[in-house]
Parts: C-alpha cells; structure tokens; sequence
C-alpha cells in the first residue's frame, strides 16, 4: 500500500534586512489545537529552509484526503526567536505610525481566505496586526480613564465584533454583554473576565461612557491559555473557510514578511587632531548613493546642531544672575542651555552661557534672556539650517540694546569628552541592511579634501534614541 502526501500550504519567512529576502530568526510553531487538528486530519507538519509546509494523507488517487476535515479551519502558529533582541534591533513591527510595537505586545498575521494564492512565485502575503497583550482565558482587567468618570461600560467581542459574555453568575446565568463598571476610591475600575467557555483568538475589549455614546478605550487581545506562558514574539493564523472550499484544492502559497528598520543617522565629529579648524574648516558628507545594491538610495546630510554663545555685557558676578528660559508649543524643544542661567561671572570675569539649537524643524518658540524675550517669527526668522538660525538669532540679540548680554556663534556645536564636536544628520531615514552602505564621504568645504571615504554605519544592534518624535542612530567619528 503506498502512502502519499499532498501539500495544503507553504509558508515562506521573509525578512528585507537580508540580501537573499529570508528570515533567520523565527521558527514556526503549531499550537496544541493545530496539533491536534492535524493528527485528526492525517496531516505532517513539516519545516522548510525558509519556511514551513503542511501536507494531507491521501488515497491512492494523490488528491482525495484519507480522513477529511471540515473546511472551515485555522492553523494557529507561534512565532518565537532565539535572539529576539537581535530581530528586534533590526525589524520594524509597527502596524502603523499610531500602531506600534512595543513591550506586552505581540504581532499577529493573518491570511485572507479570498486572495488565496497558488503562484508560488506571488505568494499572498500575511496582513499584520499588533495585538495589544496576550491573556489567558480567566483574568482581571483593571484599567483607570482620563478625567476619572465614576461609570463606564465594558463590552469584549470577538474577531467578528460579536459581543460575548465574561463569565457567569453563582447561578450559571451569562453576564449581561454589557457591564456597567464604577470607580473605586483610587479611581481604577476592576472586573474579572471569564472567556474559558469561548473559543481561543482575537477579542476587542472596548470601554463606553456610560450614555455609550463615546469611546474611551479599546484594547486588541489574543486569549490562549496555551501560549500566555510562553514566551512568544507573535501568532500566525492560516483561515480556511467553506465559502473559499481551499482546504484540499491547490497547494496555496503564503509569505510572512518582516520589514527592515529604518532610522535617521546622526554623526558626532569630535576633533581629535590639530589638523581641521571647525572655525575655518566647515564640514560637508556626500553620498555616492546605491553601489552596493539593495533598498539604498542617495541621502541628503546637513548640520544639525549649532551653539551661540551668550556672555554677559559687564564684569562681575552679577552676571551669573542673568537667567536664560524657553517657551513653545511644540512636544519637543528648539533649543537647549547650558543652565537657567549664566555662570563663571567674578570680578574682571563675564559670566558665560550657551544656547544650542538641536531641532531647526520648530517655530514660534521664545527664548528669554533675563527680562528680554526674542520669539521666532517676530524678532528673529528660522533659517535654512541650523546655522542660519543661530546666526539670525545672534543678530537679534546684539541689535538689541536693552538685554544685558551679547552673542557669539560658537565654531563648535557640543563637547565630546571636552573635545570640540559638531553634530550632521541625514534628512532621510536609511534602512537597516544586512550589507553596509559605502561611499558616505566626509570633506572638508575649503579644498574637497576627502577626511574619511566611508563613514561607519551605525551598529545595527545599538541603541536608537527616539528625539524629537522620530528614531535616530548615532555615530561618534573621532576626526
């Protein structure tokens, strides 16, 4: 008697860091219900180079499965990484700019029955989602509400938006759908949800006001008794439906795709030598653009910090009284100080300060130097870079007579290890690739002379500090 297998499905892994487009740190693996849903249809879990398969026993005609199943099914996988902190360093997982990923979170994909592809060269590729923490089917969901109402609503449906009841009374009588919560005394609302008698998957737990006629909360879970101990990075759902009737026709083809991270990079020059004068010698990178393949293009770089120095008009340690204060509207400030206010002032001595401008994006922000205020838009106009700011910003101050202190603009931008530094960042995002990208040049403006043919990228394990609502590498270049 010949034994035959057909496959019912192949799932790539692919990741765009890598230059061949595969994953190499995930592995797939079947939940105890897809287990058993797969020895219940006589079928092999079986793992790929880049991927997995899942093939059906069939008859001696190669196509009629030997014990059928219904047709509406779901193969639930978890995905686990060895080295998640290292897929992480390197993955963006983001749903969307106001869906990300983050700690308690897990990714979840998902086919669409509908678009089922059998090319295997076009393969249907899983929509992503972030699904906001990851329960057992009996827990406390406790949760507080801005400006602290002392009633809500709780509703939890399921992935179709149907609303389920949590739990049951000491008689067995379902929860209402609807369950009216009040405050306790720390303004928290507290309530137990029971969904051991519903199915495993998705649930939307969503809080109402108590007219239900505002949202004021919602929270995407996954309930699996299974998988909440574990230490998972996502779940993958293959759906089979009989609407589609795909579950034993031609072996369709899937793709999980992990996206490259992306992050603007910020270069630190500190001057080491005696050989470049940042008071005469301006800097300037160059990309050359794509020379070594993949998702690189050409990247604009630009100066992005600049300094002012503010010294005090008269001698003495008075000056050291001369306060410094910023004001703006915008999450992220336009400048920072080196303190509230000047400092170093003795007798036959100026107090000194300094004012650095490290987000040349903002406008309409006030700096206040002692009594005297000097707003952007009014008393001095943004300018094209940093610098042009700064500079703008310096002729305000000496133009007036009546503050107490004049303005310099500083050759340097910051201190590094008290070396001299001065600070450029790309205007784009570059990507994270497994094959570093070449021919970022440092020269010097005066003659084109070339400082470094190939600045460092950042190290794709490093740290990338969120600054002004954006991700940003930094890189040290000692020069």
């Amino acid at each position: 008697m010949n034994i035959n297998y057909k496959r019912i499905l192949n799932l790539v892994v692919g990741h765009s860091y890598f230059k061949d487009g595969f994953d190499r740190f995930v592995k797939l693996y079947p939940t105890a219900a897809t287990e058993e849903l797969m020895r219940n249809g006589k079928m092999l879990f079986k793992r790929l180079p880049n991927g997995i398969t899942i093939l059906y026993r069939t008859l001696d005609d190669e196509e009629t499965p030997l014990a059928e199943l219904e047709k509406d099914q779901v193969f639930t996988f978890s995905i686990k990484a060895e080295n998640q902190a290292g897929l992480l360093s390197i993955t963006n997982l983001d749903e969307s700019a106001e869906k990300a990923y983050g700690a308690g979170k897990i990714v979840y994909f998902t086919n669409h029955p509908a678009s089922a592809s059998t090319n295997q060269n076009n393969p249907e590729i899983l929509s992503n989602q972030i699904i906001d923490s990851l329960k057992g089917p009996l827990f406390t969901y406790q949760f507080a509400i801005n400006g602290n109402p002392g009633n809500v609503v709780l509703i939890v449906a399921d992935e179709h938006g149907n609303p389920v009841s949590v739990g049951k009374d000491s008689d067995g009588v379902p929860f209402p759908l609807k369950i009216i919560l009040t405050a306790n005394s720390n303004n928290l609302f507290v309530q137990q949800v029971d969904l051991r008698s519903q199915k495993t998957g998705r649930y939307r737990i969503s809080i109402l006001d108590q007219d239900e006629t505002i949202t004021l909360k919602t929270e995407e879970i996954y309930v699996d008794g299974q998988l909440e101990k574990e230490n998972i990075l996502g779940i993958v759902e293959i759906k089979y439906d009989s609407v589609t009737n795909h579950l034993y026709g031609a072996t369709e083809e899937y793709k999980l795709q992990f996206r490259f991270n992306e992050t603007y990079w910020k270069y630190f020059f500190v001057n080491k030598s005696r050989n470049i004068d940042f008071a005469t010698d301006s800097l300037v990178i160059t990309d050359s653009g794509n020379v070594n393949g993949g998702p690189y293009q050409i990247n604009n770089f630009q100066k992005v910090f600049s300094s002012i120095k503010i010294t005090a008009k008269t001698a003495g340690p008075a000056g050291n009284n001369i306060s410094m204060d910023y004001s703006g509207a915008a999450a992220f400030p336009a400048v920072l100080f080196s303190g509230e206010t000047l400092s170093g002032g003795a007798t036959g001595a100026k107090a000194e300060g300094i004012i650095t401008i490290i987000n040349n994006d903002i406008t309409g922000y006030s700096i206040k130097i002692d009594a005297v205020t000097f707003t952007e838009g009014t008393d001095f106009e943004k300018g094209t870079t940093s610098d042009d700011t700064a500079m703008k910003l310096v002729n305000a101050i000496n133009g007036d007579g009546t503050v107490a202190v004049s303005a310099s603009l500083l050759k340097h931008d910051i201190l590094v290890n008290n070396l001299q530094t001065v600070v450029y960042g790309s205007l784009q995002k570059i990507p994270f690739y497994e094959v570093p990208k070449l021919k970022i040049e440092l020269r010097k403006k005066s003659d084109n002379q070339v400082i470094i043919s190939n600045l460092p990228n950042p190290s794709h394990n490093g740290i990338k500090k969120l600054f002004a609502g954006r991700f940003e590498s930094e890189v040290y270049v000692f020069i």
